[in-house]
């Protein structure tokens, strides 16, 4: 099942890659992190379809670096051109947010988070989290957020949870997804930010048949 959103693109945002962090083995999630700007559009949930992909033959690995969760020069325009986890946005250590896969985060697993975004920038940013989870826990906690108004259901031989809404700051529209898929947890977060397939491109390079 595909669920596909359209998003009116309220502001094109540039930016580039220039870093990224990675956690080490899993423990508490810090609570503070950078909040919530607002995208433009989130992130188009359409991981490779189930009929490309067949899970058992892939091979799920946390990246080591943000730049290699996504194809170089294509998000450029839209924010792959601001800068990757400064630390005045991110904290030094940086410090990652909790989600909904916090509890499903394994012990000792692989962590890796990313965030893109002008330290002087207001509310526009895009993040990605990809995390080593318990695959029964993880699906447990996105199939709660049903009844937190995201959209969710099957896909892509994994689980999608996606909410759209209007930031209640500024006049801008924030986008929150959750994928995961055996033992690997991924969340996009975005503010006036527009992205078409970005999931697509992060499980590509995350799932490798």
């Amino acid at each position: 099942m595909r669920h596909t959103i359209t998003f009116a693109a309220l502001l094109a945002a540039g930016l580039a890659l220039t870093g990224c962090a990675q956690a080490g083995p899993a423990g508490p999630a810090s609570a503070t992190a950078t909040t919530a700007a607002d995208p433009t559009t989130a992130p188009s949930p359409s991981p490779t379809s189930s009929e490309d992909a067949d899970v058992d033959d892939d091979t799920a690995t946390v990246p080591t670096s943000c730049t290699d969760l996504v194809t170089p020069g294509r998000w450029d325009e839209e924010f792959a051109s601001a800068p990757l986890n400064d630390p005045s946005v991110v904290g030094d250590p940086i410090a990652i947010p909790k989600s909904s896969f916090t509890p499903a985060l394994q012990g000792d697993g692989k962590r890796l988070y990313c965030v893109w975004r002008e330290p002087q920038a207001d509310i526009s940013y895009l993040s990605i989290a990809v995390d080593a989870v318990d695959p029964a826990a993880a699906r447990d906690a996105l199939e709660q957020l049903s009844a937190k108004g995201y959209d969710c259901g099957d896909e892509s031989d994994g689980y999608l949870c996606q909410k759209v809404s209007k930031n209640s700051q500024y006049p801008v529209t924030d986008g929150d997804t959750y994928f995961t898929r055996g033992d690997i947890g991924i969340r996009i977060q975005q503010s006036n930010i527009e992205t078409t397939d970005l999931l697509d491109d992060v499980v590509a390079h995350v799932f490798t048949p």
